[in-house]
């Protein structure tokens, strides 16, 4: 288990930003892998740049920030 999903798994991480860009790697580590349960987050924030990049900021569903 790798410390980001230990964090998930005891409900530490009230907030959640992922930066995507516009590339398909196709492979590479899985940032989350073996959480036990479903996470339902919740968009708060978008933002978007020049070079087809976003921003998303979610917040995990319940909680309030």
């Amino acid at each position: 288990m790798t410390l980001p999903s230990a964090l998930v798994d005891l409900g530490l991480i009230d907030q959640y930003e992922f930066l995507v860009q516009s590339v398909l790697a196709g492979h590479g580590p899985t940032l989350l892998a073996g959480l036990r349960e479903r996470v339902q987050l919740e968009l708060v924030d978008r933002q978007e740049f020049g070079s087809g990049a976003m921003l998303l900021r979610y917040q995990a569903s319940g909680v309030s920030v």
